[in-house]
């Protein structure tokens, strides 16, 4: 898709030129700083509801500061990553790019600018956001190549009817808080657990659970957990944050922890029954793809943002619970949504000047149209308000607020080398490997099978 861009700054040139010939004197470099503002490899694209509000702010900028002239340039989601590739190898890379998640972010390492001569510079305050999320930021041996904006914590979301009609008390409704199992006995809220519970809320059309004498697991009409639009490598973060790539910037390894979560999920499909397969949840009974909406799935962990997608099935009969833990620690992955800065731009200095502006003055503007919670805490309690407004059953968002505090890190969307390539293998083949091949070894698979592949796309070149 050819964009067609219009630069202040080539105005103002132009002019130059005209005004030097009739003169007979040379040009001067007069005129404003012209940067661009790029938008497309994540939200932000809407034409009704986005794309004038990100207009209307760059206007107001341009008003207000004529030194520097911005131009808001908005590609279509799937055209973006090859314009931008396209720009950045033409030489000419937007000055400013975002807002764009981790994964988005990381199909241009090493084209991002490592803010932090800009950050100590401008006495920019980080201490305004917790150092758990600023640090999220400040990955692969890159510097800080962005600041929190939008965040998306993870959390365990639930269904209380579900719960209430099997007899369960609810999860806990605080980090630290024990679950009481049927019998009264406190025990730690913990993946175990959920194991545990998700087996008493799986249930068959004869009306037994999977722990009981006679279930027929091939005539499941209620699941208690399943995996909402997410992957192996978010199963693997939430039992104990990690990555693949080694500190060689080469060599991948299955970070310590995953094989658990793996073999977790696994026989949580095809030994223990209480989660859906990858065949099952295809069915458009069951979600196409997106099982937790219909009602009939008791548990799933997620992110923040999935309140965007719950439904009209369940209306206000949801809520939060804590991360569950792994061997006493929790730990909850968090996505994010930034700015960043071109490498490559000729500007940084105006461009982190405008970017900070996007993080600060009209943040708030930008956050209700993005629908992320904001980084600040002083900011989140208009946030929540409004999600109040919207879903009135009393949600626990201060399991939200504390996930994010405990945000873990690396994000499962940390880098590896051929990104797109290697995230697309991950999905596409080994996550739908452990949803839907019942007679797979995990340990043998991942050691025997999906770490040589995916080592073999990192040895590619992209």
């Amino acid at each position: 898709m050819k964009v067609k861009r219009w630069r202040l700054s080539t105005a103002f040139a132009v002019l130059a030129l005209i005004v030097s010939a009739c003169s007979g004197s040379a040009a001067s470099p007069t005129g404003p700083v012209a940067i661009t503002w790029f938008v497309g490899l994540g939200t932000g694209t809407d034409a009704e509801t986005q794309v004038p509000v990100q207009q209307a702010i760059v206007d107001e900028w341009n008003a207000a500061h004529p030194e520097i002239q911005v131009t808001l340039e908005v590609v279509p989601n799937d055209s973006a990553v090859d314009t931008l590739l396209t720009e950045n190898a033409a030489g000419n890379p937007p000055d400013v790019v975002g807002p764009a998640g981790v994964a988005g972010s990381n199909g241009f390492f090493g084209n991002w600018l490592d803010l932090t001569d800009l950050i100590a510079e401008s006495n920019y305050d980080l201490s305004q956001f917790p150092e758990a999320a600023v640090q999220s930021f400040n990955v692969g041996g890159q510097g800080q190549l962005g600041l929190p904006f939008a965040t998306f914590p993870s959390m365990m979301y639930f269904v209380p009817s579900l719960f209430e009609e099997a007899g369960l008390n609810l999860p806990p409704t605080a980090y630290g808080e024990k679950y009481t199992m049927p019998d009264g006995s406190q025990v730690d809220w913990s993946w175990d657990t959920v194991r545990e519970i998700g087996m008493l809320l799986t249930v068959d059309s004869a009306g037994k659970n999977a722990t009981e004498a006679g279930f027929k697991p091939n005539n499941i009409v209620q699941y208690g957990y399943g995996q909402p639009w997410n992957g192996a490598p978010e199963w693997g973060s939430w039992f104990k944050a990690g990555q693949f790539l080694g500190s060689d910037g080469k060599t991948l390894s299955i970070p310590d922890g995953w094989v658990d979560a793996w073999t977790w999920t696994h026989d949580g499909i095809f030994k223990d029954y209480f989660i859906p397969s990858g065949d099952v949840i295809a069915q458009t009974e069951w979600g196409e793809g997106n099982a937790f909406p219909t009602g009939k799935i008791a548990m799933g962990m997620s992110y923040l943002w999935y309140t965007c997608c719950l439904g009209d099935v369940l209306k206000t009969d949801w809520n939060i619970a804590p991360a569950p833990s792994y061997k006493g620690a929790v730990s909850p992955d968090m996505n994010a949504d930034t700015f960043r800065i071109s490498k490559g731009s000729k500007h940084p200095k105006e461009a982190f000047t405008f970017m900070t502006y996007l993080l600060g003055e009209v943040s708030a503007r930008l956050l209700d149209i993005y629908g992320g919670m904001p980084a600040r805490e002083a900011d989140q309690a208009a946030f929540f308000a409004t999600k109040d407004a919207q879903f009135t059953q009393g949600v626990h968002w201060d399991i939200a607020k504390e996930s994010y505090t405990r945000v873990s890190s690396p994000s499962a969307e940390a880098f590896i080398p051929n990104y797109l390539k290697a995230r697309d293998y991950i999905f596409a083949d080994f996550t739908a490997a452990l949803q839907k091949d019942a007679t797979m070894d995990v340990a043998s698979y991942v050691s025997g099978t999906f770490l040589p592949a995916l080592q073999a796309i990192a040895d590619e070149k992209p």
